[in-house]
């Protein structure tokens, strides 16, 4: 159990919270099973860069997501930063295994089903879904032209030419 922001929290609840809610928000532009099978197949691509996702474990045949997806508690004792990393990598990568399916307001829907705790809690961990908005926001412009700076210090987010 780690404080964040206040809060007392297992990183094992709090990825599990964002993995249901993100199949949750998915599942109501697309089918469950498509939801769920994309962010396995992710999960298990990302496996090589953050060894955090081997204790996660998604169940096809189970019908409810909290049910079907699964933490263990041995990411408890991993620093929250390194969790934050993790959860803003499935979060963008996420998005966009879905492709059109998830749509403009994916990351809005999102925050909405994730609730206003568990925003604060990530945002503790280092995860901004506000960036995330303003990467959707672009889509469209050359963005390969842009890159985003974040200035931590602050509440803001620029453009800067590559």
């Amino acid at each position: 159990m780690q404080e964040l922001g206040g809060n007392k929290v297992d990183c094992s609840d709090v990825i599990k919270h964002i993995l249901v809610s993100l199949v949750d928000v998915a599942s109501s532009k697309t089918s469950t099973a498509y939801a769920r099978t994309t962010l396995k197949i992710l999960l298990r691509k990302l496996e090589r860069d953050y060894d955090i996702l081997r204790y996660i474990m998604i169940e096809d045949e189970i019908e409810n997501n909290m049910d079907a997806i699964s933490v263990m508690t041995d990411v408890d004792s991993i620093d929250s930063q390194n969790v934050g990393r993790t959860i803003q990598d499935i979060i963008d990568l996420y998005k966009k295994e879905l492709g059109e399916k998830a749509g403009y307001f994916f990351i809005r829907e999102f925050r909405y089903v994730l609730g206003d705790e568990y925003l604060s809690i990530i945002k503790h961990m280092g995860v901004d879904l506000r960036l995330s908005e303003l990467k959707d926001e672009l889509y469209g412009w050359e963005i390969d032209k842009y890159k985003i700076k974040d200035h931590k210090d602050a509440n803001i987010a620029y453009l800067e030419k590559k």
